[in-house]
């Protein structure tokens, strides 16, 4: 089958591509902005994932677990950024026209407040990675895939982490209150 700009193979890619992003790209940006130095790096990251991602579609590749794919390909590119450091600094000069960042939304300030709750707890770097990862709904093997760990490593972190957690809130069980996304309160299970 054909491969060229609006072949029907390539419509459909374009409309896995976007129904990809659609139900994963929110998720993906929190993420990454959570690893990255700034808003920029975190928006180029998506963007990078998604283009990849198209590529390697484009090129006949069956990748099993997009999701994990995407969340693996977004943070390898923002480790490969920090890695760069200096190379890609832009001197103040340069900064002077350019317009501010966006308001930050209500979940970002939530979850801003959730992660730096979270190190103040004490958690590991790669604890935490687990958790940004687990809140984002990825299963214990895609968070491995994303990470470069064995499923059962983690597990381990994220009990690791649970009880950290847990020992920080005064150690309560069972039927606790637990907030929602929506800032509503429910029963947790």
């Amino acid at each position: 089958m054909e491969r060229s700009p609006g072949s029907p193979l390539t419509a459909g890619i374009e409309q896995e591509v976007a129904g990809l992003y659609e139900k994963e790209g929110g998720g993906l940006l929190r993420y990454a902005k959570a690893l990255a130095a700034n808003r920029e790096t975190a928006h180029d990251a998506l963007q990078e994932a998604f283009f990849r991602f198209f590529l390697c579609r484009s090129a006949g590749q069956q990748i099993r677990s997009p999701k994990g794919w995407l969340f693996r390909v977004t943070r390898n590119y923002i480790l490969d950024q920090k890695k760069a450091g200096s190379r890609n600094e832009v001197g103040m000069e340069s900064l002077r026209n350019v317009a501010g960042p966006a308001e930050p939304t209500e979940a970002d300030g939530r979850a801003s407040e959730l992660l730096q709750g979270l190190r103040q707890i004490g958690l590991s770097p790669r604890e935490m990675e687990c958790v940004r990862l687990r809140m984002e709904d990825l299963r214990y093997e895609e968070i491995a895939g994303v990470l470069g760990l064995s499923a059962g490593t983690v597990g381990a972190l994220l009990a690791r982490a649970h009880g950290k957690i847990r020992k920080a809130v005064g150690g309560r069980k069972g039927r606790d209150l637990a907030p929602t996304a929506a800032g509503e309160e429910r029963y947790a299970s």
